[in-house]
C-alpha cells in the first residue's frame, strides 16, 4: 500500500460577517484559488468583538432610532439564512481564541483580501490581523486592503511591528503599498481584489435567482445612502421611474429583499444597469458585463481611491460619473476589459506562486 500524500491545509484570515456581500465573495474566491493550487482552505472564525465603548454607543444609537454599528442587526432572519447559507462554501473554522489554532496542522496563512489592514479594523486585533500567531514562513499577505489615505504615528507603529514577520508583502491599493513603503520602508506588490481572479462562468455556478425579478430592473447597491448624483442616474436609466429599482444595502432597510451573496451576482448579472458606489458591486458588474454607472459615496473620499485605482486598471473610467470621460451610453461597453481582468488575474496568481516557491 502506498504512503498517501499529507494534506495540505491553508488558514485564511480575514473579516467574517453577515451583511457586507463583497466580504463574503471574496472570502469564497480565496477557498477557490487556494483549491486551485492543491490546498485545503479553512477561513478562521473568531466571535465578534464587542468594547465596552462599542457596546454603549450601540444603545445611545438604538434608543434614538438610528443605525447600531453591527449591520447584522438590521437583517432579518431570511438574509441571514442566505448569508450562513453561502458560507457554508467557505469552510468556516469557528474558534473562541487565537490558542485554539495550531500553526502545525496548516501549510500556510493567508490574511486578506478586504479591509484587514485598515487601522480602524486591526486596532486591537494585531495579533489576528498580521497572523502574530504563525511561523515567519507560513505568513502571506494576499491583497488585503488598508482603506486609508495616511497613518498616525501609533498607526504607524503597529504597522511596521505587524508586518515585520512577513515575507511575502501584497496590498490591493496603491496608496496601501506606498503607506507601507513610507512607514516600514518594506516594498509590497499591489495586485487584485481576488474576486477578479474567478472567471463569470465560475461565478454564476454559485449565482442564485431565486429573487431576481423577471421583468427588467435596475440594481442599486449604494452603501452611503442615495446621494444626488445616484438619484441623477437613477432617473435617467429608469426613464423616471418607468422601470423597477432593486435595491440591497450592507444594512437591510424594510423594502430590501433578503438576498444573499448568491442572489447579489445573479442581480448583477441580469440587471439592465447598476448603480453602485461599492467597490464590490463595480467589481461584479465588469466581471459580468452588465451595465454600470459608479457613483461617489457621500463623505468616502479615502473609499473611493479604491474605485479610481479600479477603472484605471480595467480602463473604465467612462461609466464613473463626473470623470472626464463620463458617458452613460457607453455604461454597457466592455471592450478590451475582459483582457485586462485576466492580466490582472495573471499578476495575482504569479504572486501566489512566487510565494509558494519561497
Amino acid at each position: 500500500m502506498g504512503v498517501s500524500e499529507p494534506v495540505k491545509k491553508v488558514g485564511i484570515v480575514t473579516i467574517v460577517g453577515r451583511s457586507n456581500y463583497g466580504n463574503r465573495l471574496q472570502n469564497y474566491a480565496l477557498v477557490k484559488v487556494w483549491q486551485e493550487f492543491g490546498y485545503i482552505a479553512e477561513t478562521i472564525k473568531l466571535p465578534n468583538r464587542r468594547t465596552p465603548q462599542r457596546v454603549a454607543k450601540d444603545l445611545v444609537l438604538k434608543l434614538l432610532g438610528k443605525p447600531t454599528s453591527d449591520p447584522e442587526s438590521s437583517s432579518n432572519q431570511n438574509r441571514l439564512a442566505n448569508f450562513d447559507k453561502f458560507d457554508l462554501l467557505v469552510n468556516l473554522k469557528n474558534v473562541s481564541t487565537l490558542e485554539e489554532i495550531h500553526p502545525d496542522e496548516f501549510s500556510y496563512f493567508s490574511v486578506g483580501s478586504d479591509q484587514v489592514w485598515n487601522p480602524g479594523v486591526f486596532s486591537g486585533r494585531e495579533e489576528l490581523f498580521f497572523l502574530k500567531f504563525a511561523e515567519p514562513n507560513q505568513k502571506i499577505a494576499l491583497a488585503p486592503s488598508m482603506a486609508c489615505e495616511s497613518l498616525s504615528s501609533e498607526q504607524a507603529k503597529s504597522l511596521l511591528d505587524g508586518l515585520s514577520g512577513f515575507s511575502h508583502l501584497s496590498v490591493r491599493e496603491q496608496r496601501g503599498a506606498e503607506l507601507i513603503k513610507q512607514h516600514t520602508g518594506l516594498d509590497a506588490r499591489v495586485i487584485c481584489d481576488p474576486t477578479l481572479v474567478l472567471s463569470a462562468d465560475e461565478w454564476r455556478l454559485v449565482a442564485s435567482g431565486q429573487l431576481t425579478p423577471k421583468k427588467p430592473y435596475v440594481f442599486t447597491y449604494l452603501l452611503g445612502g442615495m446621494s444626488s448624483e445616484a438619484a441623477e442616474v437613477l432617473n435617467n436609466v429608469t426613464e423616471y421611474g418607468r422601470l423597477t429599482v432593486v435595491a440591497l444595502s450592507d444594512r437591510q432597510n424594510p423594502d430590501e429583499i433578503d438576498a444573499g451573496p448568491s442572489e447579489f451576482i445573479d442581480l448583477i448579472d441580469n440587471a439592465v444597469h447598476v448603480v453602485t458606489d461599492s467597490f464590490h458591486a463595480a467589481v461584479f458588474s465588469s466581471i459580468l458585463e452588465s451595465p454600470l454607472t459608479i457613483v461617489h459615496r457621500p463623505g468616502g473620499a479615502s473609499m473611493f481611491s479604491r474605485l479610481e485605482q479600479l477603472s484605471q486598471m480595467l480602463d473604465i473610467s467612462e461609466k464613473v460619473y463626473g470623470s472626464p470621460s463620463y458617458d452613460i451610453s457607453l455604461a454597457g461597453n466592455y471592450e478590451g476589459v475582459p483582457e485586462r481582468i485576466n492580466r490582472a488575474r495573471e499578476k495575482f496568481l504569479e504572486y501566489l506562486r512566487g510565494c509558494l516557491n519561497g
